[in-house]
């Protein structure tokens, strides 16, 4: 099994500052900061000596789940402080970017600075993002889906190319530098619509699911999977299949609840995935519920976040699977049982979370590889890194 970490940089501090969308520059403290960088980046150069496969980095505006408005940087930051480590964009939110040449530019670049070590996942993104840009939601999947093809087309095309789409036009796409992997930077999604997961099948990439009872997830893979086989012609393997999760590690279950619990459900209380806003903001989330739905889980409730049902407990995130925090022998069993449910082959290593401090992530990241990591690599007949 590959592991990755997954990190959205959320912001640890206690305060106002963490529970106000958008966040207003007054209520933020440049030298705590300056330190959360350096932190961070420290943690990444730390994964790699521990060995994890990638770390990921996500793209999130004017709030404190996630201080990364620009996975590129991040990478860029992270590249020149690491050899071997592979480097993910968990993604850029394409609606977002109004020139796609210019992120097909960045990410070849990217993959020039660190020797061929970018996978690209490119995202629709969520309507905090599209508040933050004012992005019409009517508009936002053609843009995803139209910048896509475009970003993939500068990264291949031998030629010079126009360009006349809905959204772009271009009289010449020609990029330079051109990416070092061929034909291009391995490519993810994360997502868990029907559109979302059909166009994951359609262009053959893995799907990356989170924030979900393990059954309900399990549905969002067999759907990945059935789409692909039927409509698509081929059959996505574990090497496809991405789960992430809140995990962490310490040398008693009795241990790890008691450092992480709290940290955890702070993330849970605040994460836009489960929280509900007033006004335009939650207009903007209905919108974006399209008319199909979930409808590959029609009669499925447990998609539906704990937050909804009024269930928000410790022991209800635990059982349905959205975390897996206990000791070395805990986390290995669920982590089998989650990538035999989900024909997993990667697991996102979601930390730190809510309130958990980088010092605490770490620690659990150095447990973690000691007694979980080599346990699913022999089992998965992985060596390592490739």
């Amino acid at each position: 099994m590959k592991v990755w970490l997954f990190d959205i940089m959320m912001w640890p501090h206690p305060g106002e500052v963490r529970t106000t969308y958008p966040v207003p520059g007054r209520l933020y403290d440049r030298e705590l900061g300056r330190a959360f960088y350096n932190e961070h980046l420290r943690f990444f150069i730390r994964a790699e000596e521990l060995g994890y496969d990638a770390v990921g980095f996500s793209e999130h505006h004017y709030g404190t789940n996630g201080l990364c408005p620009s996975p590129n940087v991040m990478m860029a930051a992270v590249a020149s402080r690491t050899s071997r480590i592979r480097l993910a964009s968990m993604g850029n939110c394409l609606p977002m970017h109004g020139h796609p040449v210019r992120v097909a530019e960045e990410l070849a670049m990217l993959d020039n600075l660190s020797n061929g070590r970018v996978i690209s996942g490119l995202i629709r993104g969520g309507f905090l993002e599209n508040y933050a840009y004012n992005i019409d939601v009517e508009e936002s999947r053609g843009r995803f889906e139209e910048a896509w093809e475009l970003i993939v087309r500068a990264w291949t095309a031998e030629e010079p190319f126009e360009w006349r789409g809905k959204y772009f036009n271009y009289e010449a796409v020609s990029i330079l530098p051109r990416p070092v992997q061929q034909p291009h930077p391995p490519m993810v999604m994360a997502g868990h619509t029907p559109q979302s997961v059909e166009w994951a099948a359609r262009h053959r990439v893995p799907l990356a699911a989170s924030f979900g009872p393990t059954e309900s997830l399990a549905r969002t893979f067999d759907y990945y999977r059935e789409y692909a086989r039927t409509e698509c012609g081929w059959t996505p393997g574990p090497e496809h299949c991405m789960i992430s999760r809140q995990v962490y590690v310490a040398e008693t279950n009795e241990q790890a609840r008691a450092e992480a619990e709290q940290h955890a459900m702070n993330f849970y209380r605040e994460s836009p995935v489960l929280r509900r806003f007033d006004g335009k903001l939650e207009q903007l989330r209905q919108a974006m519920m399209t008319e199909r739905g979930l409808s590959y889980k029609k009669g499925d409730e447990g998609h539906k976040p704990p937050a909804s049902r009024g269930e928000l407990t410790f022991e209800r995130f635990q059982r349905d699977g959205f975390c897996i925090i206990g000791d070395p022998d805990y986390v290995i069993e669920q982590v089998r049982a989650q990538s035999k449910a989900l024909g997993a082959g990667t697991l996102l290593v979601y930390l730190p979370f809510g309130t958990l401090s980088v010092a605490q992530a770490t620690r659990s990241l150095e447990l973690f590889s000691r007694e979980v990591l080599p346990v699913l690599r022999e089992e998965s007949g992985a060596t390592g890194p490739a």
